[in-house]
């Protein structure tokens, strides 16, 4: 029996994960089915419950825009997607079909990877979408000493916050929704696809001159406009999102089949490409 996976995402086609998985399966020396799906969006649930019914499924990611519908439809959910309020990977068992979020852990050993420790860092979250609810919690327990959310509507950025308030204890890290005047940070991630349009978010270039790292969770063939305004304006060093992708991916591995694949080969190889 060959084991199956696929990845859930409306649109797709960009998807890096079958290369990802696939190499990560073979490394590992494991014969792998992986395949990226496009439901329609009013179809997710139907499809998913269909695939997950094959004998040789052991699981799925989940990407945009199904990620908080992910969360409701599991069984059951880890601490981590608990408090993310957001699914990106699933993992079949006997019982039933548990909903995670790899996306906080995979950032935090990307930001590793790179050299930047989060312990005691001031970190700026531009967005308050899936992807900055995602990355949130283990950016707090990777010892964030605050945390700010900048979003275009303040009220979103609020609701984070208030969100992450539940499970944050503000002693150790302080929550914060951005005021304008601040710009002592450390760390500021991207955590928007404005990029993707070649578009900026709407801050002062000022935030980005104390900052020692400037992290885009998306990626493209070249430094997005993000990374080129913050190296313009005087932060040290930039980082885009593949190493998020990928190391992200590494985790969902473990959770299915036990043994956490390396990531640094195939990273130089994604990079190159």
């Amino acid at each position: 029996m060959t084991p199956k996976a696929c990845v859930f995402g409306n649109p797709i086609a960009q998807s890096k994960s079958p290369i990802i998985h696939q190499h990560f399966a073979s490394q590992q020396g494991i014969a792998l089915l992986y395949e990226k799906r496009c439901p329609e969006v009013a179809a997710f649930e139907s499809e998913l419950t269909a695939f997950f019914a094959s004998e040789e499924t052991v699981g799925a990611n989940v990407t945009a825009p199904f990620k908080e519908r992910a969360l409701v439809w599991a069984s059951d959910l880890s601490e981590q997607a608990r408090r993310a309020g957001a699914v990106n990977t699933l993992i079949k068992h006997v019982n039933g079909i548990t909903g995670d979020n790899t996306d906080g852990v995979g950032i935090v050993a990307d930001l590793a990877f790179h050299g930047f420790d989060i312990n005691d860092k001031n970190v700026l979250m531009i967005g308050a979408g899936g992807a900055a609810r995602g990355a949130l919690p283990a950016i707090v327990d990777a010892g964030a000493a605050s945390l700010t959310v900048y979003n275009r509507t303040r009220e979103r950025a609020s609701a984070l916050i208030e969100h992450a308030g539940s499970y944050v204890d503000e002693t150790a890290c302080n929550l914060r929704v951005f005021s304008k005047g601040m710009n002592e940070f450390d760390l500021i991630i991207n955590a928007t696809t404005l990029s993707l349009q070649g578009q900026l978010p709407e801050l002062p270039s000022t935030i980005y001159a104390d900052a020692t790292l400037a992290y885009d969770m998306v990626y493209l063939d070249k430094d997005t406009v993000f990374m080129d305004a913050a190296l313009n304006a005087g932060c040290t060093k930039v980082v885009d999102g593949l190493g998020m992708l990928l190391e992200q991916a590494a985790f969902s591995f473990e959770h299915w089949f036990g043994v956490k694949p390396n990531t640094d080969e195939l990273r130089e190889k994604l990079r190159q490409n």
